[in-house]
């Protein structure tokens, strides 16, 4: 029986595909930077979402000149993003413009985001935040990060948060051994106040040979429970009653950012946080 042929695998299909892939690409990478090139441009963008204007009160509202107010919404007409209502009520944003408005704003805020916590992001090592917590969560907190002019801002604000009044609740992870926490701690911690505190081993001995006195006063709290983590830990954590921190260190140890607040999601996702680390370490007798 004679063999049937095989069929020849032809590329074609699949060059032009991809050849209309980029085109598209390159394409939409167009309208990004004709929108984002101007802060002109972006301001029309956002006035229109509000509403339908004419050229002469974009040019009011936006600061600029009615001939380029004229001719920057000419342009996003040829692209789609607006259309002309009439002569006397002007121009507006058509579905598709306002799809991409959405879409700038959330990408402004995110980038709004990874400006504010950089730092804390570039530091913050085995834990993380971006994939468990909103942007919107991240931008929302109180965030401070060391400078030159500030270099214990993250510290300070720590302080600010462990005040002197009593808490209820104290829960908190600590890489590092620091006589001021310590100190803080002791203040805000009171005879009712009920603790539980996660160290890895390195911090436990450390402790114990360089600030034994600290150590003894906690080991007599009656609320305290102290937990040793078998993996480094890498960053802090504290939740003082409805308010929960996050500290990035560097490699020396240094504590170099973090944020804080009583955001809902923030405290919930710190609470869990907490408890996961805590689960998997082994409860230290004192």
């Amino acid at each position: 029986m004679p063999m049937r042929p095989e069929k020849e695998t032809s590329t074609g299909t699949t060059d032009a595909s991809a050849a209309g892939s980029a085109t598209e690409a390159a394409h939409t990478r167009d309208h990004i930077s004709f929108l984002v090139g101007s802060a002109v441009r972006v301001d029309i963008f956002r006035t229109l979402r509000e509403g339908t204007y004419r050229p002469s009160e974009l040019a009011a509202e936006c600061g600029c000149a009615r001939e380029t107010a004229q001719r920057t919404v000419g342009a996003f007409v040829e692209r789609g993003w607006a259309e002309k209502v009439s002569t006397a009520e002007g121009y507006r944003l058509t579905p598709a413009g306002e799809l991409l408005a959405q879409g700038y704003e959330e990408f402004e805020a995110r980038a709004e985001a990874t400006i504010r916590c950089r730092k804390l992001l570039r530091n913050l090592r085995g834990v993380d935040v971006v994939s468990a917590l909103e942007y919107e969560t991240l931008t929302s907190l109180t965030h401070a990060e060391s400078t030159a002019e500030s270099p214990h801002a993250p510290l300070n604000r720590f302080l600010s948060v462990v005040d002197d009044r009593p808490v209820d609740e104290f829960y908190g992870i600590t890489p590092i051994v620091s006589q001021i926490f310590n100190r803080a701690a002791d203040r805000a911690i009171g005879p009712e106040s009920h603790v539980e505190l996660v160290v890895d081993e390195n911090v436990l001995q450390a402790s114990m040979e360089e600030y034994p006195r600290d150590f003894e006063r906690a080991a007599e709290l009656p609320g305290l429970e102290l937990y040793v983590a078998a993996e480094p830990l890498e960053f802090g954590l504290m939740t003082v009653d409805d308010h929960a921190y996050l500290g990035a260190y560097d490699d020396d140890g240094n504590l170099v950012a973090s944020v804080d607040g009583t955001d809902d999601a923030f405290v919930t996702w710190a609470d869990r946080t907490f408890s996961r680390i805590r689960e998997r370490a082994s409860r230290q007798e004192l």
